[in-house]
C-alpha cells in the first residue's frame, strides 16, 4: 500500500483556529454568603486558591451575613499574596453598610451621642461613627469609644469616615486596642485612608485589632 503525504503549497493560507478554542479570560466569581470568621475563612481561602491556579478570581462579599477581624484580615492576606489583579475582593463596603445600617436592635434604643460622635448598637456589633457628615476630630473620641467597649459584644467598629485622625486619636485607639485584647473583643477600624492606616499600624495595635483599607469608589 502506498501512503500519500499531502503537503501544503507555500501560497496556501494556514487555516485559522476556531475562536471557541481560545481560553476564556473572564475571572471566576466566587460568591460568599456565610459569615467570614476565623472558623469559616479556611474553606473560603481554599476555594480561592484552587480557582486562582487557573485564572483570575473575584471574591464577592456583598452577601455575607457577618465577619470578624481574623476572617477579613486573612482574605486580605490571600489577595496580597498574588499578583495585582489575580485575586480581587469586592462587596465589603456594601456588606458593611448593610450590616451597620439595617440591623439596629430596636428603635427604642436610640444612638447615644457625644458630640461629634455617636454610638450605634447593632445585633452583633457596636459602631462608633461621626454624628453627621461634618468632620469629626478624634481628639473627642475617648469617651465614646470607652462607652462602646463596655457593651457586651465581641466586635467594636470605629468608622473614620469624615474623621480627622490626630495624635491624640491614635493614642486613644492604641489604648483601646490593648483593652479590647484583654477583654477578648475585636476592634475593627474602617474607612481609614492609606496615611491613617499606616499611622495606626505603626502605633503597635494588638493582634485582635484590624485596620480595614479605605473602600474603593463604587463603579
Amino acid at each position: 500500500m502506498v501512503r500519500l503525504s499531502w503537503r501544503r503549497r507555500p501560497d496556501q493560507p494556514t487555516p485559522e483556529r476556531s475562536s471557541t478554542s481560545q481560553v476564556d479570560a473572564r475571572p471566576e466569581v466566587i460568591p460568599v454568603t456565610d459569615k467570614v470568621t476565623r472558623a469559616t475563612v479556611p474553606d473560603i481561602v481554599a476555594r480561592v486558591q484552587r480557582a486562582a491556579t487557573s485564572g483570575d478570581v473575584v471574591v464577592d462579599l456583598t452577601g455575607i451575613s457577618g465577619f470578624d477581624s481574623d476572617g477579613a484580615a486573612e482574605l486580605v492576606r490571600v489577595q496580597e499574596a498574588y499578583a495585582a489583579g489575580r485575586v480581587t475582593l469586592v462587596g465589603l463596603r456594601q456588606a458593611t453598610a448593610r450590616l451597620m445600617g439595617t440591623e439596629v436592635v430596636a428603635a427604642s434604643s436610640p444612638p447615644r451621642s457625644w458630640e461629634p460622635w455617636v454610638v450605634r448598637r447593632l445585633r452583633a456589633i457596636v459602631v462608633v461613627q461621626s454624628d453627621g457628615d461634618g468632620a469629626a476630630s478624634t481628639d473627642d473620641l475617648e469617651p465614646v469609644l470607652t462607652s462602646a467597649m463596655e457593651e457586651e459584644v465581641g466586635i467594636v467598629v470605629v468608622d473614620l469616615r469624615y474623621a480627622i485622625l490626630t495624635t491624640t486619636g491614635i493614642d486613644v485607639i492604641a489604648f483601646a486596642s490593648s483593652t479590647a485584647a484583654l477583654r477578648g473583643q475585636e476592634l475593627l477600624i474602617v474607612n481609614a485612608d492609606a496615611e491613617a492606616a499606616e499611622q495606626l499600624r505603626r502605633a503597635g495595635l494588638s493582634a485582635t485589632t484590624y485596620v480595614a483599607p479605605e473602600p474603593l469608589p463604587d463603579s
